[in-house]
């Protein structure tokens, strides 16, 4: 295994703390966007209950000729996943981080160490978000070969699985048309989601900040103040870290489900030392976690994404 690249300009005096660039935040689960199951084994089954017809008052039980009450289901798969990375000590004691170890067979320092792992579980963080919702889904053409292929995403099974209302956009989504793109998907929301206060509108961010430019543009500004943005026709807008661009949905979030053997898994890493059991002069961080996507129906959402 290659060691992590360390290039330092070490003079001999005090490190300041370790700083990282900017990560992404996991904001879908730990915003509660869409549901999460926090135990599944590989797989999981999501239950869908459907009909019941209200029929004449009879003397005898009489079940409808149509329109029974049915049970169907989808299957919520994960895929195991892991991150190995490691650290050459020696490395180390030529670096900033020779103030704080002893020796030549010191350990790595406490501090490296919880940042590492720190900095390892965001990374994993952020790498989970994306794939929620674009795992294995190409934004420029809706295909199912993107950037994030960890596992199938939101998107991903929107696609395979070809829902009623679906919009194939042309192009990218500008200042000038999105008011237009969101006007017209709206008006085609399934009847179960219609007027219904728990329906979300779902974009990315940077989709709603050319939302937010549209607006601008129009006589209405004085009213959309900053909280009448978050909304549009009545409906509340999410942005999610990790949505795709160019792609717009209405659902509500118990249709949505994210699935893992152990959410602790996303936040915590293994930090281990080998010059005491193997010999080798290495800090290890270890993660061993799986995760997975499904949509329960797609006949309850609308949704808006590029194909071209």
């Amino acid at each position: 295994m290659a060691n992590a690249t360390i290039t330092s300009n070490y003079a001999g005096t005090a490190a300041l703390p370790y700083v990282a660039p900017a990560i992404l935040s996991g904001d879908t689960i730990t915003n509660g966007y869409i549901e999460v199951l926090d135990n599944v084994r590989y797989k999981a089954n999501l239950r869908k209950f459907d009909g019941a017809v209200i029929g004449d008052a009879t003397c005898t039980f009489t079940p409808p000729s149509s329109g029974q009450l049915t049970l169907t289901d989808v299957v919520l798969t994960t895929d195991a996943l892991q991150v190995n990375e490691q650290v050459c000590n020696k490395d180390l004691r030529t670096a900033w981080e020779s103030e704080q170890m002893r020796g030549q067979s010191s350990d790595s320092p406490a501090d490296f160490q919880a940042f590492a792992a720190q900095y390892v579980a965001a990374r994993v963080a952020e790498s989970v978000e994306r794939n929620i919702w674009q795992g294995k889904y190409a934004i420029a053409d809706g295909g199912t070969t993107g950037t994030y292929n960890n596992f199938a995403g939101i998107m991903n099974h929107i696609v395979a699985g070809a829902p009623a209302v679906e919009d194939l956009l042309t192009g990218v989504t500008t200042k000038a048309n999105i008011l237009g793109r969101l006007t017209d998907l709206s008006e085609q929301i399934p009847d179960a989601l219609a007027g219904d206060p728990d329906t979300k509108l779902y974009m990315s961010r940077g989709m709603k900040q050319l939302y937010y430019g549209a607006l601008a543009g129009t006589a209405e500004l004085t009213f959309h103040a900053a909280e009448a943005a978050n909304f549009f026709n009545g409906y509340e807008i999410i942005t999610p870290g990790g949505m795709p661009n160019d792609s717009f949905l209405f659902s509500k979030k118990e249709n949505l489900y994210f699935g893992t053997d152990l959410l602790t898994d996303h936040i915590e890493a293994a930090v281990l030392n080998l010059m005491q059991t193997t010999g080798d002069d290495v800090t290890r961080i270890i993660m061993k976690f799986s995760g997975g996507t499904q949509v329960v129906d797609l006949d309850s959402i609308a949704v808006a994404r590029r194909s071209s």
